[in-house]
């Protein structure tokens, strides 16, 4: 069971900081086509984000630990993929993400990696939904014991 009495998976919120000026990278962000959301619909626009919270993926013993930190979004796009990633990328190089790699995933999607101030490596990817739909999901490890088995 989770002892309240045990660290935060990010101390002070430093990792979850790191990750949010990522989505100012995404088409809308800042207005209210792209609004920051404590509970998604995942019929509309929506920004999450997510501190490490205490669990144990599977329920056996042994393997409880942190969640990550997470920002997620969900987004309609309607130019041509070539142009978000540019846009996407662009902003992202800015703020210091590095481009994993120069094609796309299996999934059509594209990602990002960072090297954050307390040595882990967060990561970024971006995919296509159902079309006009996209998902962008930004996330890092979290201080202290991960959770495993998941």
């Amino acid at each position: 069971m989770f002892n309240r009495t045990q660290a935060s998976g990010d101390p002070g919120g430093k990792v979850l900081n790191q990750l949010v000026p990522a989505a100012s990278a995404l088409p809308g962000y800042g207005t209210s086509s792209l609004p920051w959301v404590s509970n998604p619909s995942l019929s509309q626009a929506y920004l999450i984000k997510s501190e490490p919270k205490q669990d144990s993926c599977d329920g056996r013993a042994g393997t409880q630990g942190w969640g990550q930190a997470v920002v997620r979004a969900g987004f309609a796009w309607t130019g041509t993929t070539a142009e978000l990633v540019s846009q996407v990328g662009g902003h992202l190089a800015a703020l210091g993400w590095n481009r994993v790699s120069t094609g796309t995933t299996s999934s059509g999607g594209v990602s990002w990696a960072k090297q954050l101030t307390n040595g882990s490596i967060a990561s970024v990817s971006l995919a296509p939904e159902q079309t006009p739909n996209w998902e962008f999901v930004a996330v890092a490890p979290p201080v202290g014991k991960a959770a495993s088995g998941c």
